[in-house]
């Protein structure tokens, strides 16, 4: 029989969503495996709960991405 395993990731944070910082890359390299698979569930839940994004082009997101970089 299949028993499902409860992994508590209630206190794990990552600070960026679009670049990992150093700190970010050590966090998930600390996880276990079945806690970087909880991680990427819960990720995608709210992902799909957030609802649908607002359209923007390939330059709205570039631009976005190098702002979060701090770069122009």
């Amino acid at each position: 029989m299949n028993e499902t395993k409860t992994v508590d990731i209630s206190g794990i944070k990552f600070s960026s969503t679009t670049f990992p910082t150093q700190e970010d890359m050590e966090l998930w390299e600390s996880l276990t495996d079945e806690q970087r698979k909880a991680v990427e569930i819960r990720d995608v839940r709210e992902g799909l709960a957030s609802g649908l994004a607002e359209p923007c082009t390939m330059a709205d997101i570039i631009a976005e991405a190098r702002s979060a970089r701090g770069q122009n």
